[in-house]
């Protein structure tokens, strides 16, 4: 089947079936002569069944490892996923800023509001990663639209970034560098990050997404580097961002400290990179500066 069809016969976009296959290794396409994705029609009922239990509010990262049996018995039983996360009314109202049909620029005006009426620590550590699953979940689930995720990125980016002009670093010696591995487009989580730090009173240089490792390498040097904060979504493949973190800690000076952060950095947790600290939330790192803070000679 080609794209045109699998699409109309499961409901599923183009967008969606190209992230699950690079997410999930679900459904993996054959090639065609000029180099089309062509998709197995054995794979169209689980597409079909995934497809419906994702209209009860199942994720399709719960799903698609199970075989169409288990699926088809969820679906007769109507048994919706144990723990599923329930969407709150700020993420709820956030989706509702997103949906087709809304008014552009919508979303930034809430999300400037909520950080008016609830402070920017508050957004940055709760509120923004529960966005960010909300509308992860919402494209990957094809309820939004690509165009709406970047829509929502540029906003809290815009609007955070802007709270965070004029703010004056405690110490100017003690600095943080925060990027992404090529091939990582997500920012939102190193924004996280750096809001979460430069509260905390740290000096930090968010470089963006997808830098390579020499340029990496030149700004820890030119800028006396404290820390090096790396994430990555679910989107980077393993085989990439491994090498990035052994190529970063065997290129980057002993003195400045390596961090990594977020989905795609998950397998540190139990194949770790030496040199390397993984933290798996904004208030892990938020410690570790904190402790570094206090050991280092005063500026």
């Amino acid at each position: 089947m080609n794209q045109a069809e699998i699409e109309q016969a499961t409901g599923l976009s183009r967008e969606v079936l190209r992230k699950w296959e690079l997410r999930y290794q679900f459904p993996v396409p054959e090639r065609g002569a000029r180099g089309q994705r062509l998709y197995q029609a054995k794979d169209l009922p689980k597409l079909r069944l995934i497809t419906q239990l994702m209209a009860q509010g199942l994720r399709p990262g719960k799903l698609v490892p199970l075989s169409l049996k288990q699926l088809q018995g969820l679906l007769e039983s109507s048994v919706t996923e144990p723990g599923a996360p329930v969407l709150d009314a700020a993420a709820q109202q956030l989706l509702a800023c997103l949906a087709p049909g809304s008014v552009p620029g919508t979303v930034r005006n809430y999300i400037a509001g909520l950080i008016e009426a609830d402070g920017l620590a508050e957004f940055a550590l709760h509120r923004l990663p529960a966005f960010n699953q909300a509308v992860g979940d919402a494209w990957a689930g094809g309820r939004l639209g690509v165009h709406a995720e970047h829509h929502y990125s540029d906003a809290v980016q815009a609007v955070v970034q802007s709270h965070l002009l004029g703010r004056k670093p405690k110490d100017l010696q003690q600095r943080i560098l925060l990027t992404t591995p090529p091939g990582e487009s997500h920012v939102l989580g190193l924004l996280s990050v750096q809001v979460a730090l430069t509260l905390q009173g740290a000096d930090c240089f968010n470089l963006g997404a997808q830098t390579p490792v020499a340029d990496v390498l030149q700004a820890v040097k030119d800028w006396d580097i404290t820390v090096l904060a790396i994430s990555a979504s679910l989107a980077l493949r393993p085989d990439i961002a491994r090498p990035y973190l052994v190529a970063l800690r065997r290129a980057v000076p002993r003195r400045c400290a390596i961090w990594a952060g977020g989905q795609g950095f998950a397998f540190l947790q139990a194949s770790p990179v030496a040199g390397v600290k993984a933290f798996d939330s904004t208030e892990g790192a938020i410690r570790a500066w904190q402790k570094i803070t206090k050991t280092l000679p005063a500026s």
